[in-house]
């Protein structure tokens, strides 16, 4: 990264830490807790990032960064998303476990066309030597093919496995807030070469693109938590869009 991207991506990250964290991640502290212990933990993902991870391009912005926070977010996801449905903890503790595997694998096709529908494919071929079912390959695929915006998704029969789709698709979406800003637009800005006064003139299209995530969420609890996140990402976007208009505007 250069020094001017880097010196932006310093300042975004000092805005941001201005503002409080969103309640997702304070009322929710006990099921965060619980992912990242298997996300760090639990021997077959340890395993599959260990083989994925290297893989991952982080000049595009969805490298081992975000891929672990989509994950851990997407276990947790699942955990508050079965709390009350008389499931024994066992078989919370595995979705939770599909849903990192989801999670790790999302974005490992990112640089290429169609990238949700490649990335299941290839998810298939990662899957094959785990300790999975057909089933639960087959819904780590289907997850990470329903996990873009503003497309067509293919719904299981099986409740379990629509749970799984739609908490990768939450927790990949609650990267719309703050992580956007301090760390993804970085990253892509400096992997495609744009001058500050290049972002200046994107900026705008790009913070309405943010604001058409809001009413996607697909999880009960996505919706009530997740729109506050995306508003936190926007408000420290609207900061940095002003620093950028003070230092960066041609006079």
């Amino acid at each position: 990264m250069n020094e001017i991207t880097r010196k932006l991506q310093l300042e975004a990250e000092r805005m941001a830490s201005k503002h409080p964290l969103p309640a997702f991640y304070t009322r929710f502290k006990a099921p965060l807790a619980v992912a990242r212990r298997l996300f760090y933990n639990h021997p077959g993902v340890v395993r599959l990032r260990g083989i994925v991870e290297p893989e991952y391009n982080e000049t595009l912005g969805h490298g081992v960064h975000h891929s672990s926070r989509v994950s851990i977010d997407c276990a947790a996801l699942i955990h508050i998303e079965t709390d009350g449905n008389h499931m024994e903890a066992s078989a919370v503790e595995r979705l939770m476990v599909i849903g990192i595997y989801s999670g790790v694998l999302h974005d490992i096709s990112r640089d290429e066309q169609n990238h949700a529908q490649c990335g299941a494919r290839k998810a298939r071929e990662f899957l094959r030597d785990f300790s999975l079912s057909h089933e639960e390959i087959i819904c780590v695929s289907e997850a990470i093919r329903n996990h873009e915006a503003f497309t067509s998704t293919n719904s299981s029969t099986r409740e379990w496995a629509r749970l799984v789709s739609d908490c990768l698709y939450d927790a990949d979406k609650f990267r719309w807030g703050a992580d956007t800003f301090t760390h993804m637009l970085w990253h892509m800005m400096d992997y495609q070469n744009i001058t500050p006064r290049e972002l200046i003139g994107k900026f705008p299209w790009g913070m309405s693109g943010a604001a058409k995530i809001l009413e996607t969420f697909r999880t009960a609890t996505g919706r009530q938590f997740g729109p506050e996140i995306v508003e936190n990402g926007l408000e420290i976007g609207r900061e940095i869009y002003h620093y950028l208009l003070e230092h960066f505007r041609e006079n």
